[in-house]
């Protein structure tokens, strides 16, 4: 992928043809043809342009895509320079638009922190998090919008909680210290969760490829046993509806007729890709370009392979279902019946022959309704979390 500033710095230095005989618009000798200098500024515009509308940015010196050579080249997270928040209003989502106003509104406010924000664990991969989910932001316009939600958060935790602590009967320093204590704990969570969305965007991405990926190498070795090349092949998956599988296969078609080695765009699309089954297909098919091996029959080979995986997670997943279906039963049906026949015994009116049960078993009311109306929709809210995150994507 050329580096347009750079190419364009190098038609600069060649040296230039007399004035006498150059016309109104600058022109430069290189290879013997003249070249329009201004014509020039327009395509390296054209293609800033471009880039721009896919969330990158060319830098004033090094580069962009020098830059995001190293992140899917190298697995390295370095940051880009991308768009700025300014850019956020050009997006199309109304939500991100009105997000990125407001911070603009409140730059002072908000920009230290960003800074602060910057800092934290999440970030050192965001800029490669954000390219894998093919989420077009930088790290510096992502960390804007969750700066500017968390902000929002705490503002209505900080109106919820002070009518909150109207109503329940606190001292009032107590008050004053818990209600700013809590909308900047409630503030901070959601931060932390808002940075964690391009990851787990990325994983569901890797997810739906998983579950695509036998089918889209069962296609690409009959496209390669037809004798149809290994070019014409990934354009067809990336044409066929394979889903994110086909989107992947779409960015390496754009490199790689922008430039790019074929078995680079397969090694680029292999790192940033959150699908290991994919991640190993594709080292294959790397490893056989450069030594000349059969790749109809690896695809063949490796199609079975990520089919046999997937028929072990299900496996494995309804072996699970068998032991927490006993857990689920323990603790939907037979804790809360344990529950109603001591809260009964608590408080019968019966006499107990001198034990008290009333101090034994502090189950009044009160609490037997925040076990059943609070509690144990908790519980069995976090079971079905379980078992859905848990589930095979397949």
């Amino acid at each position: 992928m050329p580096n347009l500033d750079l190419l364009k710095r190098k038609i600069a230095e060649k040296p230039k043809r007399s004035p006498t005989t150059a016309s109104s618009k600058e022109l430069e000798k290189v290879g013997g043809e003249s070249v329009d200098m201004d014509r020039v500024d327009q395509i390296v515009k054209k293609m800033k342009k471009k880039y721009r509308d896919e969330g990158v940015e060319f830098g004033e010196t090094s580069g962009k895509l020098s830059e995001l050579r190293g992140i899917i080249a190298e697995g390295k997270g370095a940051q880009l320079n991308l768009g700025t928040v300014e850019d956020l209003q050009e997006v199309k989502s109304p939500l991100v638009k009105k997000l990125g106003r407001l911070y603009l509104k409140m730059r002072k406010v908000l920009e230290p922190i960003s800074k602060i924000a910057s800092n934290l664990p999440q970030f050192k991969r965001l800029s490669f998090q954000l390219y894998s989910a093919n989420m077009h932001y930088s790290a510096r316009q992502f960390i804007a919008l969750a700066v500017t939600g968390a902000t929002i958060v705490f503002f209505v935790m900080l109106m919820l909680s002070s009518v909150f602590m109207i109503i329940i009967d606190m001292p009032l320093a107590l008050k004053v210290v818990a209600i700013p204590i809590i909308s900047f704990i409630a503030a901070l969570f959601s931060l932390v969760v808002i940075l964690m969305i391009p990851q787990q965007e990325a994983k569901s991405r890797g997810d739906a490829i998983s579950i695509e990926l036998p089918f889209a190498l069962r296609h690409m070795a009959t496209e390669l046993r037809a004798g149809i090349g290994l070019y014409r092949t990934i354009q067809a998956i990336a044409t066929a509806g394979y889903g994110a599988l086909s989107e992947e296969f779409a960015r390496t078609i754009t490199e790689i007729e922008e430039g790019t080695d074929t078995k680079e765009a397969l090694k680029h699309l292999a790192l940033r890709t959150q699908c290991k089954a994919l991640r190993t297909a594709l080292m294959h098919v790397i490893r056989a370009l450069k030594t000349g091996g059969n790749l109809s029959g690896i695809m063949s080979d490796i199609a079975e392979d990520v089919a046999f995986e997937l028929r072990l997670k299900t496996r494995d997943f309804a072996a699970k279902m068998n032991f927490f279906g006993i857990i689920f039963i323990f603790a939907a049906i037979v804790v809360p019946v344990v529950i109603a026949v001591m809260g009964g015994i608590r408080n019968s009116p019966l006499d107990s022959g001198g034990i008290s049960f009333k101090a034994m078993l502090p189950l009044t009311p009160e609490i037997i309704a925040v076990i059943y109306l609070v509690m144990m929709p908790m519980l069995l809210g976090l079971f079905i979390f379980y078992i859905k995150m848990a589930q095979p994507k397949v």
